[in-house]
Formats: structure tokens, C-alpha cells, sequence
């Protein structure tokens, strides 16, 4: 009798134990194990997302899970957690940031309102081919949009994505025009409605899940999804054009919690790094695959499937520009700057002429840097609709140096070797301020609009200073100051090479005039604003002089707009001021020179809002100005190389002009160039 009970309890025993292991297997592939209590040595990871089983991204997300949980032998496993089971994508997000959830998978759009740079991979026609965009996400543009993670307590590891967008509607849109006069489904985004304003249609929020049926009612006319939304939802059955445009990418970003992330061993940070990244490349071609699938099932129902002709495309890209343009303050010129200069060297076997700029476009003076990027930037395009005869396409080239030396060097080493380069602006940052170790070692010819050294005028220096020397400058600060009876002045100026230059040319130059200097205060341009920092007073002095370049420049001309006084500001660089401003003596201005106020008017309606400084502009747009102007001639026969024509082009001692006074006792501070270089018949003909 104990032998059978024995028996039987160790029969029952065994019983219990397979079906210990086996039930798991018997739960909802909604949530994979996460009712297994997990070994007293293993870590379970939380994986949410919004998208179902079939999906490529969740074969992707399986795909992970297995490696992980191999390469551990278990120790680590990772629970899945598809189509919202744990709240929608910013519910999920919240929990992640919290360190409730480990792992995330989220649309950029998703994030756009926190991190309004992941509109990236939404602008239209950015690039010619998806080939082109995944090496944008996996190159610099997409660390340093992964690196934007971190602002919200999150890793950026990867992009996946659910596929590429396309155009349907009930009619064929082959091009911009075919847009017109129609309503849009899209979903909330003032990017998107811009995106159709620009063809000529009305864009109307709609709901996704409501989208089938409004496009049945005829409320709107069309929308734009991928294949897997557009055969998902049934869209292709209620639309009889499908056109495969593959305009903009449905990103989604890999993402790990920050707050789990810190906890975990630095063997298992980089195992969860390199695993989601080894899986992109699969995932994407596993969209695509099965993207095929569903083309085929789209045109089985009789949908009539369009595809763009290179040509068509080129049209839909160049009507979207202005698009990427007015977003690019949003985005971040250094991202979009990589991209550009990605498109304009694909085409490795077209003749073509660059021209590139080293500047700081993320760190002490982006504003600024993108003004020389746009100033240059005008100045091509109208070049090229001048100039008949030109046969080659123009680029610009631009490059973030970070206001760091190291990177700037890297920049001018990584222009000289690009074919067709004519030359090279120095924007902000440190080549304006290396020029001394330049001159007769450069390759190319580069140009300084910013500021000059006396030892540049050598005959063997490839540098064109647009610029007067400090000394130079400084004589005109202080003339017109002596002469309204200015005793006393205090020096405001910031850490960098060319202000504190600038501001010691003047102290001199002041002292040299029986002028009381009563300090020089010197700012660190990374501060976080103007208002913050101890800016000095103005009891005692006459005026105060701002030798300042960067964004401190606006934001202490808005500490003294709140903090007026009879004291008169001198500023060293034009800039956009308020009606509400004290008097405001600007000493450097290319405000008055001939042809500026078409050039302003062109800004304004490419980029939808006035320069930030119209001096920055000018100056950028007449150095893209004379290295075309130089090449045109060079490539005439007029002169045997860029450096000849250059120097018959920017003769030094026409760079400065006078100081004129206006009714109410401002001056101006004129150094614009050769007006001859803003006319329209200027770009060719006898030097």
C-alpha cells in the first residue's frame, strides 16, 4: 500500500512538472512568457510595440528576442508585447521613460512633438532612392537624431521602419500639378500640411483608423501610407490609383529605457546595441518582401498601380524643397547639411563645381552659420539662372566643425580632395581664425568674409580676405564716436578668436583717443542665455561697444531692451532689432549696399521668414558670388588660375567705406564689395 501511494504521488509529481513547463507554450502570443517566473539568475526585459504579429517589425523583434535570449543561454529574456497590449505608443512611451517598460519600438512621428527633429525621414522627396535614405539613418544624420534620445531618458539604438510611403487616390498623380484642387487625408502635422499646401491641395486631419471610410464617403480625395497600412486597412478598395511615389519613410526607432538601460552590466548594454542593429539590414528587406506580397494582392483587386519616372520624381523633389528648407531650423541644418551633401556627390561621373563651407551649424553660433549657408546657397541658384553658357551644375557643401579646431581641419582636409571644388568658405568657427598657417599651403583658394590678418596679402596667399583688419575696423568704431563726445566706453565681448581681436583693436584704438575704457567683459558664448549671465552695467560710461557674433548677440540686446538706459549701444554687427530698443549705433552693415534688398526679398520667400542678419547674408552670398564669378572667367581663358582672378576681383582697398549718420543720429558702418557682382549681367564678361 506505500509502495503504490508512493507511486502515485511521484506520478503526480512528474505530471505536475510537464505541465509547469509545457504551459507557458499554451498562452496568447500577445504576451510571450511573461507569466513564467523568471530563474532566480535571469533578467526579463518588457518589449512593447504597436504592431501586430504578422508585421515585419515584430518577425524583427522575435528575431532579437532569440539571438538575446541565445547568446545568454537564457539569462536574459526578453518578453514580447505587440499590437498596444500595453497602451498605445505614448502611454508606452511614458512607461519607458518611467522604467516600466525596457524595450521600445515607436514611430518617429510619434516623437515629433518632444523631439521635433524625428520629422526627418517625413520630408518629401528628400532623397532620390530608399537606398539613399536607409544610409542617412545608419550614417551621421541618424546618431546624431538617436543621440536626441537622450534629451527624453532614452537610448536610440536603431531605425526600423514599416515601409515607405506612397500616393492613392481615384485618379493617376504622376505629378506636383495632379494634386491640385484635391482633399488629403493626413494625419496631424503642420510638416504634412505643408507638404500638400506646396502642390496645391487642402490637407484634412483624419483619424488612420477612420481613413477607409472617409475616402468611401468622398470626404477627402486621397492619403499617403505605406503598403502595409494601405493593404491592411482595405484603402486599395476604395481607390482605384495607387502611385508608388516612396516620397517619405515610416520610421520607427529601436529604443531602450535610459533608466533600465544605466542598470544593466556593460556586457548586455552592448549585446541589446549590437544585436538591434545587426537586425536592421533583415528587417528592412523583410518589409520589402513582403511588400511585394502585398503589391500583388493590391492589383489582383483591379487598383491601377503608377510608378514615377526619374523625371517625374525630379519634379516632385524640386516643388519640395521649400519644404526641407523652412523646416531645416527645426530639423537641425548640421543633420540636413549631411544629407545635401550626401545627394550632391552621388552623381560621382556628372561635371559639376562645389563649393564648400566650414562653419559651426550645432554649437556656439548656429544661427549665424546658417545664414552664410543660405547666403551662399542664393547666390548659386541665381549664378545658374544668369548664366546661360554655364554647363555644370553647382553645389554647396557644407560641414558642422562645431567651433572645434580639430574638426575644422578635417573639413578643409576632406574639401580639398573633392573634384570640382572651387574653393571654400570660412564660416564661424576656427578656419577664420587659422588663416595665418593657410596661406601659401592651401590647395584651393579659401574666403574669409569675416574677418583678415595682415600677413594674407601675399601674393602667394590663397586667402581672400572680404574683411578689413581689426585695426582697420577699429579706426571706424571709434571715429564717429570721438565725434558725438564720447568719453568713456565699456568693452562687452565674447570668448571667441575674432571678438576678443576685434575688442582689443578698439580698447587701443580708444585709449590712443583719450577714451576711459572702464573694463572689457568678456562672455562665454555657450551659455544658455543672455539673461542668465552677469552682464555689466551701464553707470558711468557713455556707451557700450558689443563685439559679439554668436546667439549672445540677440539675447543682450534683449536684456538691455528690458533693461533700458541713456547709455548708447554700439554694436559691431547688424542684427534685426526692436522698435523698443535704445538708441543703437550699428557700426558694420550691408543693409545700404546696392542689390541687398532683392536678395532679402528672395530670403524671405524661399525661407518663409526674414535673415536673422542681414550683414551675415550679404557676406555669404558675395563670397559664393566671386568664386563662381572667378571660375566663369578662369574657364574663359581670362585668367590662369582662381587665386589671379580673385585678386583682380576683391581688390583690398575697396573693402571699407564711410560712416554715414541718419536723422536721428545712428550711423551705419558700410563694407559691402563690388556692387558690379549683384547685377545681372555680372557674371560673365571682361574683368
Amino acid at each position: 500500500m506505500n509502495r503504490n501511494l508512493t507511486l502515485l504521488i511521484l506520478t503526480l509529481l512528474m505530471l505536475a512538472l510537464v505541465l509547469l513547463v509545457l504551459w507557458p507554450f499554451g498562452q496568447s502570443a500577445h504576451v510571450q512568457q511573461t507569466d513564467q517566473a523568471p530563474a532566480s539568475d535571469q533578467l526579463v526585459l518588457r518589449f512593447g510595440y504597436n504592431i501586430p504579429e504578422r508585421s515585419a517589425l515584430h518577425l524583427a523583434a522575435a528575431r532579437f528576442k532569440e539571438r538575446v535570449e541565445q547568446h545568454t543561454e537564457g539569462r536574459l529574456r526578453i518578453d514580447l508585447f505587440p499590437n498596444q497590449v500595453l497602451g498605445n505608443d505614448h502611454q508606452m512611451l511614458e512607461m519607458a521613460r518611467r522604467g516600466e517598460l525596457d524595450l521600445l519600438l515607436i514611430p518617429t512621428a510619434k516623437l515629433s512633438t518632444a523631439l521635433p527633429e524625428m520629422q526627418y525621414a517625413d520630408l518629401p522627396f528628400l532623397l532620390p532612392t530608399r537606398q539613399a535614405l536607409y544610409a542617412m539613418l545608419d550614417g551621421e544624420p541618424g546618431r546624431l537624431l538617436l543621440e536626441k534620445m537622450n534629451k527624453i531618458n532614452m537610448v536610440g539604438v536603431t531605425f526600423w521602419g514599416n515601409g515607405f510611403k506612397h500616393f492613392t487616390a481615384n485618379q493617376p498623380l504622376h505629378t506636383p500639378d495632379d494634386f491640385a484642387g484635391l482633399d488629403i487625408r493626413i494625419m496631424k502635422s503642420r510638416l504634412l500640411r505643408e507638404q500638400f499646401n506646396l502642390m496645391g491641395a487642402e490637407a484634412i486631419p483624419i483619424d488612420f483608423h477612420e481613413t477607409r471610410q472617409a475616402l468611401l464617403d468622398g470626404v477627402v480625395d486621397g492619403q499617403e501610407n505605406p503598403l502595409v497600412a494601405i493593404h491592411g486597412m482595405g484603402i486599395h478598395e476604395v481607390q482605384s490609383d495607387l502611385t508608388l511615389s516612396e516620397h517619405a519613410y515610416l520610421a520607427y526607432i529601436f529604443a531602450i529605457s535610459g533608466k533600465r538601460f544605466n542598470q544593466l552590466p556593460g556586457h548586455l548594454q552592448t549585446l541589446l546595441l549590437e544585436t538591434a542593429r545587426e537586425i536592421t539590414p533583415w528587417q528592412r528587406s523583410e518589409t520589402e518582401r513582403q511588400e511585394a506580397e502585398f503589391l500583388v494582392e493590391i492589383e489582383a483587386q483591379g487598383t491601377r498601380i503608377h510608378r514615377l519616372s526619374e523625371a517625374e520624381r525630379l519634379r516632385f523633389q524640386r516643388v519640395m524643397q521649400p519644404l526641407a528648407d523652412r523646416f531645416e531650423t527645426v530639423i537641425g541644418s548640421d543633420i540636413l547639411a549631411y544629407t545635401q551633401e550626401y545627394a550632391a556627390l552621388q552623381d560621382a561621373g556628372h561635371e559639376r563645381w562645389l563649393i564648400g563651407i566650414d562653419t559651426d551649424l550645432s554649437s556656439v553660433s548656429p544661427t549665424l552659420s546658417l545664414e552664410i549657408k543660405r547666403g551662399a546657397q542664393l547666390a548659386i541658384e541665381r549664378f545658374q539662372r544668369q548664366d546661360s553658357m554655364l554647363t555644370r551644375d553647382i553645389h554647396l557643401i557644407t560641414r558642422d566643425n562645431r567651433n572645434l579646431a580639430g574638426r575644422s581641419s578635417r573639413n578643409l582636409e576632406d574639401f580639398m580632395h573633392l573634384p570640382g571644388m572651387l574653393g571654400i568658405i570660412a564660416g564661424i568657427g576656427p578656419l577664420s581664425f587659422q588663416a595665418g598657417r593657410a596661406g601659401s599651403e592651401l590647395v584651393l583658394p579659401v574666403i574669409n568674409p569675416w574677418m583678415s590678418h595682415p600677413d594674407l596679402f601675399a601674393s602667394d596667399s590663397r586667402l581672400i580676405n572680404l574683411v578689413a583688419p581689426p585695426e582697420h575696423i577699429a579706426e571706424r568704431v571709434v571715429q564717429p564716436l570721438k565725434e558725438r563726445g564720447i568719453g568713456s566706453i565699456r568693452l562687452l565681448t565674447e570668448t571667441t578668436p575674432w571678438s576678443e581681436a576685434l575688442a582689443g583693436a578698439i580698447e587701443a584704438t580708444a585709449k590712443a583717443n583719450n577714451m576711459d575704457v572702464h573694463n572689457r567683459t568678456v562672455l562665454d558664448p555657450t551659455q544658455p542665455v543672455a539673461a542668465k549671465l552677469d552682464l555689466p552695467g551701464t553707470n558711468g560710461v557713455d556707451a557700450v561697444i558689443l563685439v559679439l557674433q554668436s546667439r549672445l548677440l540677440p539675447q543682450t540686446l534683449k536684456w538691455y531692451e528690458t533693461n533700458p538706459s541713456d547709455t548708447l549701444l554700439v554694436s559691431t554687427t547688424d542684427w534685426t532689432l526692436s522698435p523698443r530698443m535704445p538708441e543703437v549705433l550699428t557700426l558694420q552693415s550691408h543693409s545700404a549696399a546696392p542689390g541687398v534688398d532683392e536678395i532679402v526679398e528672395a530670403y524671405t520667400s524661399r525661407y518663409a521668414t526674414p535673415p536673422a542678419s542681414i550683414a551675415t547674408l550679404i557676406q555669404a552670398y558675395d563670397a559664393g558670388w566671386i568664386l563662381m564669378l572667378a571660375a566663369t572667367r578662369c574657364e574663359a581663358g581670362l585668367y590662369p588660375n582662381m587665386q589671379d582672378a580673385l585678386r583682380e576681383i576683391v581688390p583690398c582697398e575697396q573693402l571699407v567705406t564711410e560712416v554715414t549718420a541718419t536723422e536721428n543720429g545712428t550711423g551705419q558702418f558700410k563694407t559691402h564689395l563690388a556692387p558690379a557682382w549683384r547685377q545681372p549681367d555680372a557674371s560673365r564678361g571682361t574683368p
